[in-house]
C-alpha cells in the first residue's frame, strides 16, 4: 500500500524534473531534494477517487522526521556500538549476509568477465563498524567467489576499529575513509567495479543519495547498488516487533522510525535517474522486505 505505484506514476508526469541538469554537487542534492519533495506533494493532488486519497493522506501520516536515536550526536557511544550488535545478530539469524550477497553476485560476474576473471573489486559506502563488509568477505571465501571488497566511511574511528578486526580475524578486507560525497578525488579510475550501500539509503536526504550515486560514477564504477526496507504496511509492522526480542528500547525505536523512513521505489528511482543521466536505473521488490536499486553506468554498455 505504501508504495503507491499508479499515484506516483500519475504524480511524477507531472513535475518538470526529467533531463534536469546541474553542474555541481550543491546544485544536484537541490534538484534531488526538491524533486522528491514535490513527487511527495503531487501523489494527493492526483489522487481520483476515495480510496486513492485515503492511501495518500495514511502514507503521509506514517511517513516521520523523526530521526533516529543512531543518528543523534548526543546519543551515547556503547548504545550506538549495542544497537550495530543487535543489527548484526538479526542479520545473521535472517540469512541476511547471504541474500546480500546474492544481490551482488550479478554485478561480480560482469565485473569479473570484464578483467578477465580478475577479482571484481567491490567498494560498500558508509560501512560503519564493517559487520557487513566483514562478514560478506568471509562468505566469499567460503563460496570461492573473486572478489576484493573494501569497506569505507567518513569516520576515522569506524574505519580503525574495523581494520583492527579484520587483521585480528584473518579476514580478507580492508577499510578506508572516504567521503562517499567526493569520491572522484579519492579514487582511481577503475578502482572500484561495483560501489555499494546496504541497510542505510533511509538515513541520507534524496539529495545526499543523488550526490553518492553521480559520485561513483564519476569515480569510475561499473555499477552502484543501494538495498534497504521495503516501504510497506508488513515492514511497518514486522521489523519493531523482530527487534523488540532484543529488549533495546532504543533500538526498538529505531527500527520503527526506520520502517517510517524508507524510501518508496519510485523515489528511489527518480533520485537515481536525476544522479546519473544515461545510466540504465532499475528499481524492483525483493519479498518481503527489501527493496533493490541498481544503476549501470553508461561506460558497462559501451564496453569501456
Amino acid at each position: 500500500m505504501l508504495q503507491l505505484r499508479e499515484l506516483n506514476r500519475r504524480a511524477r508526469a507531472l513535475i518538470p524534473f526529467e533531463g534536469a541538469r546541474w553542474s555541481s554537487m550543491a546544485e544536484l542534492e537541490a534538484v534531488a531534494d526538491e524533486a522528491v519533495r514535490r513527487l511527495r506533494e503531487e501523489r494527493l493532488r492526483v489522487a481520483t477517487n476515495a480510496w486513492e486519497r485515503l492511501a495518500a493522506r495514511f502514507e503521509r501520516r506514517v511517513d516521520t522526521n523523526t530521526t533516529e536515536f543512531f543518528d543523534r550526536a548526543e546519543h551515547p557511544a556503547h548504545r550506538k556500538l549495542r544497537a550495530i550488535r543487535w543489527l548484526h545478530v538479526q542479520n545473521l539469524v535472517l540469512f541476511s549476509y547471504r541474500r546480500f550477497l546474492g544481490l551482488l553476485s550479478p554485478l561480480i560476474q560482469i565485473a569479473v568477465a570484464s578483467r578477465s576473471g580478475g577479482a571484481a573489486r567491490l567498494l560498500e559506502l558508509a560501512s560503519g563498524s564493517g559487520q557487513l563488509t566483514l562478514s560478506l568477505a568471509r562468505l566469499a571465501a567460503r563460496k570461492n567467489v573473486p572478489i576484493e571488497l573494501t569497506g569505507s566511511d567518513i569516520v576515522p574511528a569506524f574505519v580503525n576499529d574495523a581494520s583492527e578486526r579484520a587483521r585480528r580475524e584473518e579476514v580478507a578486507a580492508r577499510f578506508r575513509v572516504l567521503n562517499a560525497f567526493d569520491l572522484s578525488s579519492s579514487l582511481r579510475e577503475g578502482e572500484v567495479d561495483v560501489a555499494f550501500i546496504v541497510q542505510s539509503l533511509h538515513h541520507f536526504t534524496p539529495g545526499q543519495l543523488a550526490m553518492m550515486i553521480a559520485q561513483v560514477g564519476a569515480a569510475g564504477a561499473r555499477h552502484f547498488l543501494g538495498v534497504d526496507g521495503r516501504r510497506s504496511l508488513s515492514t511497518v509492522a514486522s521489523l519493531p516487533a523482530l527487534c523488540m526480542l532484543s529488549l533495546d528500547p532504543y533500538f526498538t525505536h529505531d527500527a520503527l522510525v526506520s520502517a517510517r523512513r524508507f524510501y518508496a521505489e519510485a523515489e528511489l528511482e527518480l533520485i537515481a535517474n536525476l544522479a546519473a543521466p544515461g545510466a540504465r536505473v532499475s528499481v524492483r521488490s525483493d519479498r518481503p522486505f527489501l527493496s533493490v536499486l541498481t544503476v549501470e553506468y553508461p561506460q558497462t554498455r559501451s564496453g569501456q
